[in-house]
């Protein structure tokens, strides 16, 4: 390691990835095998975060009813009638567990208008428009402007579970 690519939490961000409902609790539309599970492991990492008061960003997916943000691979069963994570749906929500409070609910005008959605004393929400958080989005404005060299995310996807951290 070297000055390059040592940890430096004091200047990091912990960002969550489709930790929503649609993605995680049983019999969601879209669950991701084992997500669920790794839930406890998520709040502590949070909770640390928290404690320190270290920014937080929760990155989310909105797919419209009619399929006209969706990618390719599932804009064709969304358009047959399947809802995930619609707007303002409790699919569309961050799992409960991982909100700083509960009660928290998501703000899908202001979200897929590219703002950030501030729930809590310094995390953030904010939407994606497709599979890479930093595509189409201002979240490498959003670091860089509050001097974030490092990030550490937590990201389930349907090939694999991974807690890394990317410098």
């Amino acid at each position: 390691m070297n000055e390059y690519t040592e940890p430096r939490f004091a200047s990091s961000a912990l960002i969550t990835i489709d930790t929503q409902n649609d993605f995680t609790l049983d019999d969601a539309p879209a669950q991701v095998a084992g997500t669920k599970e790794v839930i406890p492991n998520m709040v502590r990492l949070l909770n640390s975060y928290r404690k320190k008061g270290l920014t937080i960003i929760h990155v989310i997916r909105l797919y419209f009813t009619d399929g006209s943000n969706v990618d390719l691979c599932r804009r064709q069963i969304i358009e047959e009638g399947k809802e995930i994570a619609a707007p303002e749906s409790h699919g569309a929500e961050l799992v409960s567990d991982l909100k700083p409070d509960a009660s928290l609910k998501l703000s899908a005008d202001d979200l897929l208008a590219g703002k950030m959605q501030h729930i809590g004393s310094n995390e953030f929400v904010m939407y994606k428009p497709r599979w890479g958080a930093f595509y189409g989005t201002r979240l490498e404005e959003f670091l860089t402007d509050r001097k974030l060299d490092r990030f550490m995310s937590i990201e389930m996807s349907c090939f694999f579970k991974k807690i890394h951290s990317l410098f």
